[in-house]
C-alpha cells in the first residue's frame, strides 16, 4: 500500500486525473510502450466533459484537480493546460474495468497504462498497471528493460497478462475519477 501511495504521489497531473491516464517515465514497476498498443477506441466516457480526479490517500488530504476533455473522433484530448499527457483512450477490459491508454505529451512519447474500475456511473477507481504484480519469470518474458523504463511492452498479449495480474490484486488504494459529462456547444 505503501508502494501505491508513492506511484500516486509521482503521478502527472492529467494522468492522475483518469489515469484515465501518465505516470512518471522514471518510474519502475509501471509498465510502457513506445507507441499506443489498443485501437479502435470509442466515446465509452461521453463526447466530452470533465474529469473531477481526488488523488490517492496518502500522508495529507486527497488533492482534488479538474481537466477538461473532448472526444476527437479517435481519441479523448485536454483543453486548455495540456501538461505532460497530451491524449487518452479508454477501453473495455473485463468485468467492471476500463484499460486507460495515456500518451505523454513530450519526447519520448511514451504510451502508458492504468485501469479505471468502475465504482458506480461515472466513478472510477484508477490504479497504475504495474509490471510487479506478475512473477518473474513473466515479466522475463513480457517485459524489455531499456535505459528509460523498466518494463516496455509491444503488444496487445503483453499488456493484458500485466492488466490481469494487476487487476487480479483488487486494492481499494488509488486516486478516484469522477466524469462529469457537459453538452456540446
Amino acid at each position: 500500500m505503501i508502494f501505491l501511495d508513492k506511484v500516486f504521489a509521482a503521478m502527472s497531473f492529467e494522468l492522475r486525473v483518469l489515469v484515465v491516464a501518465g505516470l512518471a517515465l522514471s518510474l519502475s514497476g509501471c509498465i510502457s510502450s513506445p507507441t499506443p498498443i489498443l485501437s479502435d477506441a470509442n466515446a465509452i466516457l461521453g463526447e466530452q466533459g470533465e474529469i473531477h480526479f481526488f488523488s490517492a490517500p496518502g500522508s495529507g488530504p486527497r488533492e482534488h484537480s479538474v481537466m477538461k476533455f473532448e472526444w476527437s473522433g479517435s481519441r479523448y484530448v485536454f483543453s486548455g493546460r495540456s501538461g505532460s499527457v497530451s491524449d487518452f483512450t479508454a477501453h473495455p477490459f473485463e468485468g467492471r474495468d476500463l484499460i486507460v491508454q495515456s500518451t505523454a505529451a513530450r519526447t519520448p512519447r511514451l504510451t502508458e497504462y492504468a485501469i479505471a474500475r468502475r465504482l458506480a456511473d461515472g466513478v472510477y477507481l484508477i490504479f497504475p498497471i504495474n509490471e510487479d504484480d506478475v512473477d518473474d519469470p513473466t515479466r522475463e518474458r513480457f517485459c524489455t528493460k531499456t535505459q528509460d523504463v523498466s518494463c516496455r511492452i509491444t503488444t496487445p498479449e503483453q499488456l493484458f497478462v500485466f492488466a490481469k495480474a494487476t487487476a487480479a490484486k483488487d486494492e481499494d488504494i488509488g486516486g478516484i475519477a469522477v466524469i462529469v459529462p457537459t453538452n456540446r456547444r
